[in-house]
């Protein structure tokens, strides 16, 4: 349809911004409606509004979004679920699309993106939070309330008279208070590797449509500012300060940070890996069984992650200076 349309006609850009807004509302129902598809169409959602920024700017890419937003009001019941998810995905689309249109590096949009998904999860969770009127401080609480009652009602119907409640209430206590605790740090991983996931599909989408995109550098050669160290500088501080001085805030600002932190770091580990895995001339039968063995060694996570904790400052690939004979034409600084 938009091929028969002159692209200089005005016209152009009410079609594309009509049908970005149906296929957004179309992506975010398929979601709310069958949550099993909700990570898919969260992937989904914001690559219509990249697309409509790209070709047609900002400001005819807001008015899309805002006619979508409208559309799902009218047909989900849950408005702020649906204002949640816009302002989620719908304002990465707009970020993203504008980072392709300004055509940034690879490295830049990605590491903008990523952390702009972090602070957007920081203020819905907060936001979210305040309109609910849950305390965060006493999250904890609250979820073994509701272990509590659980436990009581199961053993008011006999359903465990043979399992020993004292160690399964302990057992689910400890988990219950190890995900109240990194909630914020699980909910800023999670948005972070959906930003990454939406840029490389739309780009991949661009490239396809033969835009004019910058180079994506391969996995093996991904490496961090050498100043990324210091997230986990301080969140190690605060957590240690928190900790020894009682402040339950500081201590849980702090292990979030680490658990983020860590998770990143863990990413680069394994950048770090496979530049060395596709290093390695031997048979690849042997790097398989090698990996195996790796996957199943308990401590090959920490591993990874002190691995990638050194890379920013210590260029363990040695590539940021030069580029290997056998990576040429991959990727260079």
């Amino acid at each position: 349809m938009m091929r028969l349309i002159n692209n200089n006609s005005p016209v152009r850009g009410l079609v594309e911004g009509a049908l970005s807004a149906a296929l957004m509302g179309l992506f975010v129902l398929l979601g709310l409606y069958i949550p099993l598809l909700l990570p898919i169409s969260s992937l989904l959602f914001p690559i219509p509004l990249i697309l409509m920024v790209y070709r047609n700017g900002l400001k005819k890419a807001v008015m899309s979004l805002v006619v979508a937003y409208l559309l799902l009001l009218m047909l989900f019941p849950d408005p702020l679920t649906v204002t949640v998810l816009v302002i989620q995905f719908g304002l990465m689309g707009l970020l993203l699309g504008l980072l392709f249109k300004n055509h940034v590096s690879a490295g830049k949009s990605i590491a903008i993106g990523t952390l702009a998904a972090a602070c957007l999860t920081l203020i819905i969770l907060g936001f979210t939070l305040l309109i609910m009127g849950v305390n965060p401080l006493q999250l904890e609480e609250q979820l073994e309330l509701i272990v509590e009652e659980s436990i009581a009602y199961y053993e008011e119907t006999d359903m465990l008279t043979e399992v020993d409640t004292a160690e399964l209430r302990e057992t689910v206590y400890g988990t219950m208070r190890m995900l109240a605790l990194l909630a914020p740090g699980i909910l800023i991983i999670s948005s972070m590797l959906s930003t990454l996931l939406t840029y490389l599909l739309s780009r991949a989408v661009m490239v396809r449509m033969n835009k004019d995109i910058p180079p994506l550098p391969p996995f093996s050669r991904w490496t961090y500012p050498w100043y990324t160290v210091w997230g986990v500088i301080v969140g190690l501080g605060l957590t240690l300060i928190g900790d020894r001085y009682e402040f339950v805030l500081i201590a849980t600002v702090g292990k979030n940070m680490l658990y983020v932190f860590g998770v990143s770091f863990l990413l680069l580990g394994l950048s770090v890996a496979a530049y060395y895995y596709k290093k390695l001339q031997i048979s690849p039968w042997i790097k398989l069984i090698f990996v195996f063995l790796l996957a199943m060694w308990p401590f090959t996570p920490f591993l990874l992650i002190g691995v990638g904790v050194m890379d920013p400052l210590l260029d363990v690939r040695r590539i940021n200076n030069n580029t290997d004979s056998g990576d040429k034409g991959e990727y260079k600084h």
